[in-house]
C-alpha cells in the first residue's frame, strides 16, 4: 500500500484539477481557498504549489498571486513538434519489442475510448488518450524515453483538454480512426505506416486547434 505525506497527497489532488481544467486558463488561484477546498492545512498546499509552480503548470506573480498557466498556441504547437520526433521513435521501438498481450491491451484501450465517447465523457477520453500514447512509450523499454514522453503528456493533457472544446461528432470520429490505424501498423509490423499515422494523428491535433 502507497504512504504518502501530505504534500505529496496535496500535490497529486492539485495537479488533477489542474489536469482536469478545474482552473480557467489563466485564471487566479487562491491558496486559502484550495486549502480549504480539499480540506488540507495551508503548509502542505503551499508546499505542493512550489511544486507545480517549479513544475511550470503555475505562475507565480511578485504582487499578483498564483495563476494557472495559459497555454498560448505556438507553445502547443512547439510541444507537438516535440512530440512527433518522441512519438514516431517510440512507435519504432515499440513495434521492434511489442508482444500479443501488448497489443490487446492497446485494443482495449481503444475500445474504451469508443465506448467513452458515445456516451460524451470527453474528459475520460482524455485520459485514456494521454494512456494510449504513454503505454506505446513504455512498451519500447527506453526509460529515457519514456520520462520524456511522460513530462510531455502532462502538458499534452491541457492541450488535448483545449482541443475537445472544438470538437464536433466528425472531429472524434476521425480522430478515433487514427488511433486504430496506429494500432493495425503496430500489430502489421508496419514501421512507415505506423509513423505515417503518427504523423497524420498529430497534424490533426493542430488542424482542430487551428495551428
Amino acid at each position: 500500500m502507497e504512504h504518502l505525506s501530505l504534500k505529496e497527497k496535496a500535490y497529486r489532488i492539485i495537479k488533477e484539477k489542474l489536469l482536469k481544467m478545474e482552473f480557467e486558463p489563466g485564471g487566479r488561484i487562491r491558496e486559502d481557498l484550495l486549502a480549504e477546498e480539499i480540506s488540507m492545512s495551508r503548509t502542505p498546499v503551499r508546499e505542493a504549489i512550489n511544486q507545480l509552480t517549479a513544475e511550470g503548470f503555475i505562475n507565480n506573480i511578485p504582487r499578483r498571486g498564483l495563476f494557472f498557466i495559459k497555454i498560448r498556441q505556438e507553445e502547443i504547437k512547439d510541444l507537438l513538434d516535440v512530440r512527433e520526433v518522441l512519438e514516431i521513435l517510440a512507435v519504432d521501438k515499440c513495434i521492434e519489442k511489442i508482444s500479443a498481450e501488448q497489443i490487446k491491451n492497446l485494443e482495449r484501450i481503444l475500445d474504451e475510448i469508443e465506448r467513452s465517447l458515445k456516451a460524451g465523457a470527453y474528459g475520460h477520453c482524455n485520459e485514456l488518450d494521454s494512456l494510449f500514447h504513454q503505454e506505446i512509450a513504455k512498451i519500447s523499454r527506453n526509460k529515457k524515453l519514456i520520462d520524456f514522453c511522460h513530462d510531455l503528456e502532462d502538458y499534452m493533457h491541457i492541450a488535448r483538454a483545449i482541443e475537445k472544446e472544438k470538437y464536433t461528432q466528425n472531429k472524434i470520429k476521425r480522430s478515433h480512426e487514427e488511433h486504430r490505424l496506429i494500432v493495425k501498423c503496430i500489430k502489421n509490423k508496419d514501421k512507415l505506416g505506423a509513423k505515417k499515422a503518427i504523423r497524420n494523428n498529430i497534424m490533426s491535433m493542430k488542424r482542430n486547434l487551428g495551428i
